[in-house]
Order: C-alpha cells, then sequence, then structure tokens
C-alpha cells in the first residue's frame, strides 16, 4: 500500500506512507480531515480492500470489499485506531471532525462458536425416556450478542439429506439454545447456526464452528389401557371391530359437536354390518379419556350391508367420513369402499343429510341406508363412483381390478373440514397392476382436481403408486406437510401359522411436503419420500413393555388423528388382535410428539 499527503483541494486525497500498515484481517488508511481536502484515499490488508471517500459535508466515507460480515470499523487520531462501531453493511460514515488526522481500519469479526445437538423433551414409559421424534435441542457457546452488537437474531437450521428439506427456528442475538421442531422422525439432521442482520433474516452469514448433526428418534406409540396384552386395551366403543376411522369437530362446529371426534367403524353385530357411527359424550382435550369413550349408534346411524345385493353395493367395507366446507356444501361426504354386484370392487360416496352432523346419509326417512332399495337407482342412498375400475362407465381406471381400502389426505389443521380445492390427495389398495406392479399390496395415488379423482400415471401409463404398503393413514402436520402410517405386509416375521386375522407387518413412516415440487398447496406423488426410505415406528404396551413383532403386526385398520387440533397430541385409533380373537376398536396415544 503506498499513497501520499494531502494536497490541495484539486488534488486526490491521500495518506502519508507512514502512516499505512496492516492490522490482521484489517485494512488500514488514514485521512486528512481538513476542510479543504478532498478526493480519495485506499487500502487492502487480508482480503479487505478499504477506500475512503471525502463527503461533501466534510466527513467521510468508507467502502469496503472483501471479507465477510459483521465487520468492525475501527476509528482513531493514533495507530492502532480505537472502535468505532459494528456493521453489517461495507460502507460507514464518519461525520467531519477537527481531528487533523484520522486512522480508519476494517476487521471482519470473526463468529466463531462451539454447537452441539442433542435429543429433547418426550416422556418416560415404563422406566425407559422417549425422546421427541420432531424436535432437537442446539446449544452453543459463546452467545452471538457477545461477539458483535449488529446480529438481529440467531437462525438455527437443520436439514435432512434424504430430501433436502430443511426447518429453521429463531433464537434471540443474546440466546445460548434453541429447540428445533417439526422435524422427521428417525431422521439425521445436519444442523447450522446463522447469525441474521436484519429480522427477515435477508443478510445472514453461517458462523464458524457453528456446524454439528443430531438425529431424531423413531415415534413411539402407547396402547391404552393396562398390562400387556390386548386383554387389558381399552375398548373405544362397545361393539367396536374393524375398519375404524375418526374426524375431529372443530371449535366452530354446531355447539353439540364442537371439539368433538366422531368415529365410524364396522360394529361387531352382523345385522348392522357395514360402518357405523360413534359418538363422544365430550369435547377433546389433551386428557385421553375425552377420546377413548363413544356411544354406539349401530342401527341408527350410518351405512348397513344389503340383505342382497345392489348393483354397486353387494357389500359395504372400508369408510373415510369427511366433512365439507359451508362453501362446499356444509355436509360430510362418506366416501365408502364396497364390492358390487359384478364382484368388483369400487369407491362410492354419499352425503349426509344432518349436515355437519354426519349419521344420517338416506334421503328418504329412514336414518340408516341398508335396504339393497337404498343402494339401488333411485334410492334414497344412492352411491356416486368416486373411484371406479377397469371397463366401467363411471370414473373408469384402466389397469385398476379393484380399488379396496383408502384414505383422503387434506389440511385437517388448517380447518376440520375439506374446501374441495384441487390437490387434495387419496391413496387405495389395488392388486397387481400387469406389467406396472407384481405387488399384492399397493398404493395407488389420486389426485383431486376439483370435481372428480384422478389417478396419477407416469409417462408409461403405470399409475403412480407404492408397493408392499397396506392400510397407509395420512396425518397433516401443517403447511403442504403430511406424514402417513402404513403396514408392510412384505415382512411377515411374527406372523403366527393358522391365525386369521390379517397380518399386515410392521407400521413404518413416510413424509411428503407439497413445496418439495412445486406448488406447496399440491400435493403429488413425487413430494413423497421414497418408499424405501420409509422409517420404523415404536409400540409399547400399557405397561410400557415394547411390543413384539407379532404383536404389532396384527394392527390394522388404523387412523391418524390430532383430537385437538394441535400435532403435539396425536391419537391412532386402530382395530387390534391377538391372531384368533375377533378385532376390537381400540387407541394408542403418541408419547414422543
Amino acid at each position: 500500500m503506498r499513497s501520499t499527503p494531502a494536497r490541495s483541494p484539486q488534488a486526490a486525497l491521500s495518506v502519508p506512507a507512514a502512516f499505512v500498515t496492516t492490522l490482521a484481517l484489517c485494512a488500514l488508511a488514514a485521512v486528512g480531515s481538513a476542510a479543504q481536502a478532498s478526493g480519495q484515499a485506499q487500502a487492502a490488508g487480508d482480503g479487505v480492500a478499504l477506500q475512503l471517500t471525502k463527503s461533501a459535508a466534510g466527513g467521510v466515507d468508507l467502502a469496503w470489499t472483501g471479507g465477510q460480515p459483521p465487520f468492525r470499523v475501527h476509528r482513531g487520531a493514533s495507530v492502532p485506531p480505537s472502535s468505532g462501531g459494528d456493521t453489517a453493511a461495507r460502507a460507514w460514515s464518519d461525520p467531519a471532525s477537527a481531528e487533523p488526522l484520522v486512522f480508519y481500519a476494517i476487521e471482519p469479526i470473526a463468529l466463531d462458536v462451539t454447537l452441539a445437538v442433542s435429543p429433547t423433551g418426550g416422556a418416560v414409559v415404563g422406566g425407559v425416556l422417549y425422546p421427541s421424534s420432531t424436535r432437537l435441542l442446539a446449544t452453543w457457546s459463546p452467545t452471538l450478542a457477545s461477539l458483535t452488537t449488529v446480529v438481529d437474531h440467531g437462525q438455527v437450521v437443520a436439514t435432512e439429506s434424504l430430501t433436502g428439506s430443511s426447518r429453521a427456528e429463531a433464537a434471540g442475538a443474546a440466546d445460548s439454545s434453541a429447540e428445533v421442531g417439526s422435524l422427521r422422525s428417525e431422521t439425521p439432521y445436519s444442523v447450522v447456526l446463522r447469525a441474521c442482520f436484519d429480522a427477515a433474516c435477508s443478510q445472514f452469514t453461517d458462523v464458524a464452528g457453528g456446524v454439528a448433526s443430531g438425529a431424531t428418534p423413531q415415534e413411539a406409540w402407547q396402547l391404552q389401557g393396562t398390562g400387556s396384552s390386548t386383554s387389558g386395551l381399552t375398548h373405544i366403543v362397545p361393539d367396536g371391530n374393524v375398519k375404524i376411522h375418526a374426524f375431529r369437530y372443530g371449535a366452530d362446529a354446531p355447539a353439540s359437536l364442537a371439539g368433538r371426534v366422531q368415529i365410524y367403524y364396522g360394529p361387531a353385530q352382523m345385522a348392522f354390518k357395514g360402518l357405523a357411527v360413534g359418538a363422544a359424550a365430550a369435547p377433546a382435550t389433551t386428557d385421553v379419556s375425552t377420546v377413548s369413550s363413544f356411544t354406539s349408534l349401530a342401527g341408527s346411524a350410518g351405512l348397513i350391508t344389503p340383505p342382497t345385493a345392489a348393483p354397486l353395493v353387494a357389500e359395504v367395507a372400508t369408510g373415510q367420513a369427511v366433512p365439507l366446507t359451508a362453501s362446499a356444501g356444509g355436509l360430510v361426504r362418506f366416501y365408502f369402499e364396497a364390492r358390487g354386484a359384478d364382484g368388483k370392487t369400487r369407491i362410492m360416496s354419499v352425503d349426509s343429510r344432518d349436515g355437519w352432523a354426519g349419521r344420517d346419509f338416506n334421503a328418504n326417512a329412514p336414518t340408516t341406508c341398508s335396504t339393497t332399495a337404498d343402494y339401488s337407482s333411485g334410492g334414497g342412498c344412492q352411491p356416486a363412483v368416486a373411484v371406479g375400475v377397469a371397463g366401467d362407465m363411471v370414473a373408469p381406471n384402466a389397469g385398476i381390478t379393484n380399488a379396496r381400502q383408502f384414505k383422503i389426505g387434506y389440511p385437517t389443521l388448517d380447518d376440520w373440514r375439506w374446501n374441495m380445492a384441487p390437490g387434495t390427495f387419496m391413496l387405495f389398495t389395488t392388486d397387481p397392476v400387469a406389467g406396472c406392479s407384481a405387488s399384492s399390496h399397493n398404493h395407488v395415488f389420486a389426485s383431486w382436481t376439483g370435481s372428480a379423482w384422478q389417478v396419477q400415471r407416469f409417462a408409461s401409463g403405470c399409475p403412480k403408486l407404492f408397493t408392499s404398503m397396506q392400510a397407509a393413514a395420512p396425518l397433516h402436520l401443517g403447511a403442504g406437510r403430511y406424514k402417513i402410517l402404513f403396514g408392510d405386509p412384505s415382512i411377515t416375521t411374527g406372523r403366527i401359522p393358522g391365525a386369521p386375522a390379517p397380518f399386515l407387518g410392521p407400521k413404518r413412516l413416510l413424509y411428503a411436503d407439497a413445496a418439495a415440487t412445486g406448488d406447496p398447496a399440491n400435493l403429488e406423488f413425487e413430494d413423497f419420500e421414497p418408499r424405501a426410505s420409509a422409517r420404523g415406528t415404536t409400540f409399547l404396551w400399557p405397561s410400557g413393555v415394547v411390543l413384539n413383532d407379532a404383536a404389532e403386526g396384527y394392527i390394522d385398520d388404523f387412523v391418524l388423528v390430532s383430537p385437538t387440533g394441535d400435532p403435539d397430541f396425536q391419537v391412532l385409533y386402530v382395530a387390534i388382535t391377538e391372531g384368533f380373537a375377533p378385532p376390537f376398536a381400540g387407541l394408542a396415544v403418541l408419547v414422543n410428539p
């Protein structure tokens, strides 16, 4: 670096060489502050190039390049100059001064911390700690505020490597820890600490040493009741058998329904075989007793298999009742699986006649749908075909021979009702698809177009589907994020020879984020993680003992619900058996959300 003394107003402002030096990580320059001085001075050192410009008001404007923010501006009448302040910008203005010579130095501030990541939260069950499956705790030292005054706040960013999804949590500049939430279970994360220089964190720098890794554990679900066998488990409804589904009413539902959970299930009585309704006695709270006891309305509400086959309904199987917004009708649309007179299974729907109560689906006087005439053309419960099969005249689907057990995913944390907006998804079970999948348990992905369910297909014409998946149940996690819990029937470890009950294998989880590939309001097949990346789950008896492979494998017909509208309280309604006895309706609670 080299400069010369300040000269006349017409000459470029410069600095005596004797007063120019370099500090570690600094660029140092000096300028005379006489009123008649004008022009510029420059200096460079260790990657920072500093330029001084005399302002019209007689002060000095500093600008520099190189280095990473934040910077500390040193100013003084001698070398080394004293500190003038911190900035995240690359410019600084100094007002006019009577000092004959002022030295300036720019020092990049080293933001260097030690970061650690650890499990957090959760619960102790049976003497075992099950940390949170969705949160990690980041701690660091020293605080960002102790290193510089220009950090607006810190931000902890956790990123998983499989899909690159990330979650961020803000922390105060003086904080030394932050908990990152809404993570995926049993997933490794790389965690970075950022220093944000504005409220929006549009300008930031990753902190040196602020990188660590951690992993979330599996979800742990505890069955409710007593003991370590099915004999001690809670029966949520006296006649509950299989085909469990449920939804929650929001606080803005009619007063008699607001805040409650309503279940739909297959009752044990053969006379009412089909899908009955179970009514809660009180609004749901985090007290498990408010979501674990229902009054059976079997025989007075719901759908009953007709005595002889109607063209589309010979047997009522699984179903899902979906409340619709007022703009979409202000009713409950009951989607259900039914085998028709031709032996083929389709997904149908009927609408409630009692609004959001969702109990009476017969347009005529009876409050149940039960007769062959009810389900036939012109009957009070004549169904609409939602998902047809190959060869159908209505809603046909090439290559699909049967459309069976299904679930619909819609943003239940945003509204307990579905607004029927395009982008809602359905997963349904089908048989092997010739030329596409030889698996006996496929889940086909369909999207709601705004007026119909459309099976999504690859360019080859094959339906987009997941293999080795059974009874998938989605749960909305916020924004466009979902998880699905399902059985993996390809794993038969634990199956009991001769047991008549269906064996679904271990329960697995997959995650999806609509923002992964495009429209954040439209969940697509490609927004899901690869099927091979599905992670495990842990199931516990009420005693805290972990279920073995056999006990977990015979959990079937499950549905996930956030009864209070908060994902920190999740309930899993299940049909469960030890393999030989008739299944019954029970429930489990997520102990480590």
